[in-house]
């Protein structure tokens, strides 16, 4: 009497495990021997998995041993006493692949003994071979997808880009048996989908990535449901050997769909504040020639009874500011456009001096004159304050131009000894 398989399961998948499953898109070759069967379930919260079976009932022969034939994989059995009264000894058979040469259905050093360094061996009587054992008639392999759907920064404020991203890792489990083998092959993302759930989507090829990373900008406050969908297409296929060793293969097609998402909570932006630049007025006085613009001041001396003439410049000590919210997100360049003196008509003869009020282009030199000295008060010279009014040209990073009207003033002092013009 032929004695039973002695099984032992390995990630590796030696042994045919018939999952219980259900879902759809199933389809089978017909009647041909053997049958393979692919069940292709999607799955749009995160999962999917494709299931593949091949059976053959009619007949099946184990893989052949040796190097001598094209199977995808090659079989060396090895006789070993094992001592038991119902097991004197054991076939130990060692599977590898035929493109690499390394063993397939190997167990680790650490595995509880016995441990031949194998998940497959038979218990048999001395006249038996693994050829006589009774054949396995069924061999499975399973694909899992899972995806994964996030946003950066996961709170994003409306107007500024965030970045949504999908990762696609996988499990397969394969069923490389002594008679039957089932593997699941070559599988790809052939497209992406991309709903961002404000209204805007995207259809983007596979390429062969399993990742995916797509800026998108949402206009308004508001949660969206931002959703990626990858479609997966790849091949299942079966190999059957025959009583001489020869394999024969069904290689079938398959599809399926994964999808995940994410919840986009976008916030309102903060109002934008463009503030005023701090800046003051110097001056570069002369009399009776151009003014000296290497160095300017904002007190000078003036000659009385004689008509000075004062070169203007801005001089900004805090240039402007963009807040958003309570941060500074960008600075303003400004410039002085024009002026105005805001002063007491000048002592300068009619038609020589600046007149109050009257607004200046930048470049125009203010004229003025005193015919009087410093008043004293208390003891004290009172210098001459003059005021001006500051057009200032002010223009942001982010494009906004802003005018603005600085007052400022500089100080004159007219001393007693000057002489009158």
């Amino acid at each position: 009497m032929i004695r039973p398989f002695l099984r032992r399961f390995a990630a590796v998948g030696l042994t045919a495990v018939l999952l219980a499953v259900s879902g759809a898109n199933g389809h089978s070759s017909g009647n041909v021997a053997p049958a393979v069967t692919i069940v292709a379930t999607p799955g749009y919260a995160g999962h999917a998995f494709v299931y593949a079976q091949v059976d053959d009932s009619s007949s099946s022969y184990p893989a052949p041993s040796g190097l001598g034939h094209q199977s995808p994989y090659y079989a060396t059995w090895t006789r070993q006493p094992f001592g038991a009264s119902t097991c004197p000894w054991i076939w130990v058979v060692y599977v590898f692949n035929r493109s690499t040469n390394q063993q397939v259905n190997a167990l680790p050093p650490s595995a509880p003994q016995p441990n031949f360094g194998t998940t497959t061996w038979f218990c048999a009587s001395p006249s038996a071979t693994p050829v006589e054992e009774a054949p396995v008639t069924e061999a499975s392999a399973r694909l899992d997808l899972d995806l994964r759907v996030a946003l950066s920064p996961s709170r994003p404020i409306a107007g500024t880009a965030a970045l949504l991203s999908a990762r696609l890792t996988a499990s397969l489990t394969q069923d490389l048996n002594l008679y039957l083998n089932m593997a699941i092959l070559d599988w790809s993302v052939s497209s992406w989908s991309v709903d961002f759930g404000d209204g805007s989507s995207a259809a983007l090829p596979g390429r062969g990535s399993i990742t995916l990373d797509l800026p998108h900008t949402y206009s308004s406050a508001g949660n969206f449901d931002a959703r990626v969908v990858a479609s997966i297409t790849g091949h299942a296929q079966a190999a059957r050997y025959d009583r001489y060793g020869d394999v024969s293969l069904i290689r079938q097609p398959f599809s399926v769909e994964i999808g995940n998402d994410t919840l986009a909570t976008t916030s309102a932006r903060p109002a934008r504040t463009y503030l005023p630049p701090q800046a003051e007025v110097r001056v570069s006085p002369a009399i009776d020639a151009l003014p000296d613009l290497t160095a300017s001041f904002r007190h000078v001396e003036a000659m009385r009874g004689a008509l000075t003439t004062f070169s203007l410049q801005l001089i900004v000590i805090r240039e402007a500011e963009i807040r958003s919210g309570t941060g500074r997100v960008g600075t303003g360049s400004s410039r002085l456009i024009r002026w105005r003196y805001d002063g007491p008509a000048s002592e300068a003869p009619s038609g020589s001096g600046t007149i109050p009020g009257h607004l200046q282009e930048a470049g125009a030199p203010l004229r003025l004159q005193w015919n009087e000295p410093d008043r004293i008060s208390a003891k004290q010279l009172q210098d001459y304050v003059i005021p001006l009014t500051l057009y200032v040209e002010t223009r942001f990073q982010d494009g906004h131009v802003a005018q603005y009207f600085l007052h400022s003033t500089f100080s004159v002092t007219v001393d007693f000894a000057a002489q009158s013009g």
